[in-house]
């Protein structure tokens, strides 16, 4: 087994076939199957790749712990409760939200293809990941992608102090002809809970405007805003508007738990950590022919990258491009992991009796 050695700046940079790996051989040894361990080390580890780290490697100790827990079932029962040409509803019996999120958007792009639009709820699954894992998938197959998920509740309505919604994220993925899809991945509220997380992990404050504490004044605490304060609402009453949508699609529609039926975060390690989610496809052929849609996407995204600067702003980005040119550099040079992170995996990996080798 290789130890893992502290860097000079607490960052490595690693490959993510040997983090993609690893993280596999963790969750099959925590009662997993095989297959289902390496879609879960896929979405977190393209989340790494993507700069999304608060859903990446950091989530794997996590995942484990609600294992152990009784949280999250390795070997759930995914069932198709009902069905049409164009829809579907899945019960998740509390397995991974990953997994149970890349079934249901497989079935979605499926029947998207065939009906030209369809839509696939999933109830009842742990977290799933980077959302916008999901929509890429489609995008990559030609359609429109869109996922949404509730999870448990962090946040009061606008004007309010009762915790009633989660962050609420949605995200919705197009495909483009010689242009990087257009790729929009966001929480409802300023920043996603798990940026406190990740911060909290790693003993670093947070910015002032994300969340406040149980006074409701601004904090940068983020164990204080995670168990005790809220995070604010992305644009405020706008923000709380569009996760109230969110709440409709992914929890009520799917017949899952909603609002304050989902159990609160401060109960997480109480209670499982349940929530549902919606997916749906667009197919642009049923519009018009394929390459002809991606070449207005293309015209579209030029539109948008040549339009004048203003003020400070050196360049223009289209939703997702970011990410994309962020995965290309990692690609290349390497995943930053922290040394708090390559510690926990090396504890796993020693606790799980696996090779810990990200060389």
């Amino acid at each position: 087994m290789t130890k893992p050695k502290d860097s000079p700046d607490g960052v490595r940079h690693v490959k993510p076939e040997p983090l993609r790996a690893l993280i596999g051989r963790l969750f099959t040894a925590a009662g997993a199957p095989p297959a289902d361990a390496a879609t879960v080390a896929e979405v977190l580890v393209e989340a790494d790749l993507r700069g999304v780290e608060s859903h990446g490697s950091t989530r794997v100790a996590g995942y484990i712990s609600m294992i152990r827990l009784g949280l999250l079932n390795p070997r759930p029962k995914v069932q198709v409760l009902r069905e049409t040409e164009s829809t579907a509803m899945l019960e998740g019996d509390q397995g991974f939200g990953i997994v149970v999120a890349r079934q249901a958007m497989e079935m979605a792009i499926d029947k998207g293809r065939g009906a030209g639009i369809a839509c696939v709820t999933a109830r009842n699954v742990t977290h799933t990941g980077m959302v916008g894992f999901y929509p890429m998938m489609a995008a990559q197959r030609g359609l429109i992608g869109l996922s949404c998920n509730n999870g448990p509740t962090i946040l009061p309505p606008y004007g309010g102090k009762t915790p009633t919604l989660a962050t609420n994220p949605f995200s919705v993925a197009v495909p483009a002809g010689q242009e990087q899809p257009i790729v929009l991945d966001m929480a409802t509220s300023i920043v996603a809970g798990g940026k406190l997380r990740l911060a909290g992990k790693k003993g670093a404050s947070i910015p002032a405007d994300w969340a406040l504490d149980r006074h409701g004044v601004p904090t940068t605490d983020p164990h204080e805003a995670i168990f005790h304060g809220f995070l604010q609402w992305a644009g405020g009453y706008k923000g709380f508007g569009l996760a109230t949508i969110v709440e409709v699609l992914g929890g009520v529609l799917s017949g899952g738990l909603f609002g304050r039926d989902v159990p609160a975060m401060k109960d997480f390690g109480k209670e499982p950590l349940v929530t549902s989610a919606f997916y749906m496809t667009i197919n642009p052929e049923a519009f018009m022919p394929l390459d002809q849609f991606c070449a207005r996407v293309d015209r579209l995204v030029r539109h948008i990258k040549t339009s004048e600067t203003a003020g400070e702003t050196k360049e223009i980005l289209v939703a997702g491009q970011l990410e994309f040119r962020r995965k290309a550099e990692r690609l290349r040079d390497g995943i930053p992991l922290t040394d708090v992170i390559a510690r926990e995996l090396e504890g796993l990996a020693r606790e799980y009796h696996v090779p810990f080798d990200l060389s």
